[in-house]
């Protein structure tokens, strides 16, 4: 098994650890849909791409990349999406999650599970803190 394989099967059991499996399912060998909260929390929608084609994108709303430092991230605006007639414009897998279909996102790409850890636990932050806010 490549390192590569290897590091994505990591970050699935952290994700699988963190989350429930999204009412949608996971997309096969190409990307894992997942819900993370903490008892009593708001739900939060994560987005991991696992295919072997593409790096281990962990997507999910784009506040949290506020709560996320020393993490690679690109904002993925909600307004550049069907700018082309009958095209999504982002991940299928994202298409079928009504919380991040048509929002703005994060997509992270975490280097160590340390990284992923990080992103995880900012996740559980704001599904915690939500209703105190």
């Amino acid at each position: 098994m490549s390192q590569d394989i290897h590091f994505k099967k990591q970050i699935e059991k952290l994700l699988d650890q963190a989350g429930r499996e999204h009412h949608s399912k996971h997309q096969g060998a190409y990307a894992n849909r997942y819900v993370i909260r903490v008892m009593g929390g708001v739900p939060y929608e994560v987005m991991y791409e696992k295919g072997t084609k593409s790096p281990p994108n962990i997507w999910c709303l784009a506040k949290v990349a506020e709560h996320v430092t020393g993490v690679y991230c690109e904002i993925d605006r909600a307004e550049r999406l069907r700018t082309v007639p009958s095209q999504y414009g982002r991940h299928s897998a994202l298409e079928h999650m009504p919380q991040l279909a048509n929002s703005d996102l994060a997509k992270f790409v975490p280097k160590t599970l340390t990284e992923v850890r990080t992103i995880i636990d900012a996740i559980r932050l704001l599904s915690d803190n939500f209703l105190k806010s």
